[in-house]
């Protein structure tokens, strides 16, 4: 019985508000997209657009179309009668908003041609909208403020002021060169806006009635009667933007995550991108989230890939749309570890037949080169500051040191430890759930069938995905429906059309995504010198990386402290993992986040060159120095270190190693004694040790972290956040495609390398 409550819900629940594009001139209102009304109303749409609107009454045909940018208008208006009239505007409005958009500044030019006179008037009209209270909004505009030409433009008056009362009801007054008065009511139900105006003064005395709604979230049309009872005009405008509150009835919605989901989207060259973006994922959530007919939503992860904490981001949403009332369905055809975790909180799992279960626990196989190279007569000479620091040992060594080991596994059971837990305590077997034990049982199966899968409790079903929808309304409502479909809605960056009046403050995000090399040095560099003129409040950086050139790490720590300068608070938000030289940016924080299973840590730095004089002496080469001191030939890779240079290079290591374990004791408040040894030498945990050590200050994902940028930039819970992305896409570039792009490649072979970097650990997920 309660499914069908919640079904009919969904159904009749559509109340919104429906853009009514052109219905009035009532200069506290956005209508008409800013073209024709209050000019500054036009940015508060927040939405490319373009209208098209019609009205013939008393023998006068009126005809106006339109189109805006962000900013940016431009309409056309078109007058005239079987007794002589004729007019035509062209116009151009520009606004722009103020105060975190509380407030909107706008102007029109406007050219003005007519029989009645020879020549082109030209006038110019200001006009400004505030919005104090996301339920008021004032409004002035003065229209013919300046005017120039043969007609002497009037000018006129106009101001205003809309109350919201609730999601449904709002009234509007507006006067008209303090003479003319009049009210606008409008009363939102179902999807349908009503707006009725009314004469309270003067010599207007024209009713009206107005009904709008919106078609497929992007196009929206009205129809106007007025006080003769007879349809007299209509309008219909198209915004770029999607209005979630647009639909008129419940949907199945399928969402295609059949591809690698990651915090940046990657491209090469100029394709198409090879994955998914987080911010494309978290934008598709927010319209299902905003939307009251997405009640059923399939959650398709046919060729899914994304690390744990992508899958967390996902399973969070997930959350929320269940406590908003919703039912979430996830499909798989390869279940594994991280599409569970995706998966963790869906009200059914639904199995390809054919799919393969793979619960192997973590694993991954470390590749030593040392017998290789030196088979090839090629020494790498590697040193470090950190007995943990494992990377060194790829080319150093013929095996793992015990160090290593003992950190490399501890870290593996921790986070085998965390998924075993969380899915534990979801999927059931009957009514009992499913222990840990039983978990560790499956585990000793390589790979288990669907069926397998199924008869373990850890799948509701084995269908075939098109046979979703009919599972979907017997299992939850009891509806027979076999040839019930659904619509497909992906991952995209169209906006929200948000008719909310609250206000909104910009949060720059900067993503250290990947390995920290030259050219991601320079993109975010550039880009944290631009971010005081951006308006922004505070900036989140995001974090899913191992590390890199320890250097580069380096100048992007001393760049977030510089924001200190310009009191822009900073969190750092830590994904799938933050070491080395990216835990290093990160505390360059006020606050640094983690997920409870993130890799954390790596306090330590390694360095040195490729030493191929055995090569060259094998094939035939000698290379024979010219220099003017000793040691001026020091990194040529055709001679090995000498023993001074050594300790030289050890002596930088050493001081940056001091200066890397002094940064996080400032970051954390953690003794750098402490740090160096308890915590540094190159040890890695997971994210909830990581808290209980105090090397992060807080755990949880995207959404938490951008809580406390609230909390540290003092954003009020009634204002919403935009986030302005520094870095959208992980572009890679052939190196000898591009001449910059080849002389970094160029410049940091012929260099001494120093690397703050934990190369990738797990694999199998």
């Amino acid at each position: 019985m309660m499914r069908k409550i919640i079904a009919a819900f969904f159904a009749l629940s559509a109340l919104s508000y429906a853009y009514l594009p052109g219905e009035s001139g009532f200069v506290s209102l956005d209508g008409g997209h800013g073209v024709f009304g209050n000019p500054a109303g036009l940015s508060s749409l927040d939405s490319k657009g373009a209208l098209l609107s019609y009205q013939f009454d008393d023998g006068i045909t009126e005809l106006r179309i339109g189109g805006n940018l962000d900013r940016l208008g431009a309409g056309f208006e078109y007058r005239f009668n079987d007794k002589g009239m004729d007019e035509s505007r062209w116009n151009l409005t520009y606004s722009f908003p103020l105060f975190d958009r509380s407030a909107f500044l706008g102007s029109r030019f406007m050219a003005f041609r007519s029989a009645d006179f020879t020549g082109t008037e030209w006038t110019f009209s200001p006009g400004i909208l505030i919005r104090p209270f996301r339920f008021i909004s004032l409004g002035y505009s003065c229209d013919n403020l300046l005017y120039l030409g043969p007609a002497s433009m009037e000018r006129i008056h106009n101001a205003g002021a809309t109350l919201r009362l609730g999601s449904f009801l709002s009234a509007s007054y507006d006067v008209e060169n303090w003479k003319e008065h009049r009210l606008l009511l409008e009363l939102s139900l179902y999807g349908y806006r009503f707006g009725f105006k009314m004469p309270l003064y003067g010599d207007d005395d024209e009713f009206a009635l107005t009904l709008s709604t919106s078609f497929g979230g992007h196009v929206d049309a009205s129809l106007k009667i007025l006080d003769d009872f007879l349809p007299k005009g209509g309008s219909i405008g198209f915004h770029s933007a999607r209005n979630p509150q647009s639909s008129h009835a419940a949907k199945i919605i399928r969402v295609p995550l059949n591809m690698e989901v990651s915090e940046v989207e990657k491209k090469f060259l100029f394709f198409e991108p090879s994955s998914i973006g987080l911010m494309r994922v978290r934008n598709l959530f927010e319209h299902l989230l905003r939307d009251p007919a997405a009640g059923l939503v399939v959650l398709d992860f046919s060729g899914y890939t994304g690390n744990l904490a992508i899958s967390e981001e996902i399973n969070r949403y997930v959350k929320m749309l269940k406590s908003r009332g919703g039912l979430v369905i996830a499909y798989m055809d390869d279940v594994r570890p991280a599409v569970l975790m995706a998966a963790a909180s869906v009200d059914r799992i639904v199995v390809e037949p054919s799919a393969h279960f793979t619960w192997l626990g973590l694993g991954g196989g470390i590749t030593f080169y040392k017998g290789f190279l030196d088979k090839l007569g090629v020494k790498v000479e590697f040193l470090r500051h950190g007995a943990y620091k494992s990377a060194v040992e790829l080319y150093t060594a013929d095996s793992m040191s015990v160090n290593a080991r003992e950190n490399v596994e501890t870290l593996y059971k921790d986070i085998w430890e965390l998924i075993r837990m969380r899915l534990a305590s979801r999927i059931k077997t009957g009514s009992t759930p499913v222990n840990t034990e039983k978990l560790d049982e499956l585990a000793q199966k390589p790979v288990i069938t669907a069926t397998g899968a199924k008869k373990a409790g850890l799948a509701d079903t084995t269908l075939y995905i098109d046979q979703v929808p009919s599972y979907a309304l017997k299992t939850f409502f009891g509806i027979d429906a076999p040839y019930a479909g659904f619509r497909t809605w992906s991952p995209s960056n169209t906006k929200i059309f948000d008719e909310s009046w609250s206000h909104r403050t910009k949060v720059a995000l900067l993503n250290i995504n990947g390995t920290i090399d030259s050219k991601m040095e320079t993109a975010v560099l550039e880009g944290l010198r631009r971010l005081p003129g951006m308006g922004v409040k505070a900036l989140l950086v995001r974090i899913s990386s191992p590390g890199g050139n320890a250097i580069a790490s380096d100048k992007i720590w001393g760049a977030l402290k510089n924001l200190n300068r310009f009191n822009i608070p900073i969190v750092a938000s830590i994904g799938n993992i933050g070491t080395s030289g990216a835990y290093y940016i990160a505390c360059g924080a006020d606050k640094i986040i983690a997920e409870p299973f993130a890799i954390v840590g790596s306090i330590g730095i390694y360095g040195g060159k490729i030493d191929v004089s055995g090569l060259m002496k094998k094939i035939g080469l000698r290379n024979e120095p010219v220099k003017t001191n000793d040691y001026s030939d020091a990194r040529s890779f055709a001679r090995p270190w000498t023993d001074t240079e050594k300790a030289a290079l050890q002596e930088y290591m050493d001081d940056f190693y001091n200066r890397f374990t002094g940064v996080v004791s400032q970051a954390t408040g953690i003794n750098q004694a402490v740090v160096d040894s308890v915590y540094g030498g190159g040890r890695v945990m997971v994210g909830w040790k990581a808290k209980e050590a105090g090397l992060v200050q807080g755990l949880g994902g995207f959404d938490d972290a951008l809580d406390e940028v609230r909390k540290l930039a003092d954003i009020p819970k009634s204002t919403d956040i935009e986030l302005v992305q520094l870095n959208t896409e992980d572009s890679f570039i052939v190196p000898f495609a591009d001449t910059k792009a080849l002389s970094d490649f160029v410049r940091d072979m012929e260099r001494t390398q120093f690397w703050a970097i934990e190369p990738g650990l797990i694999n199998g997920y």
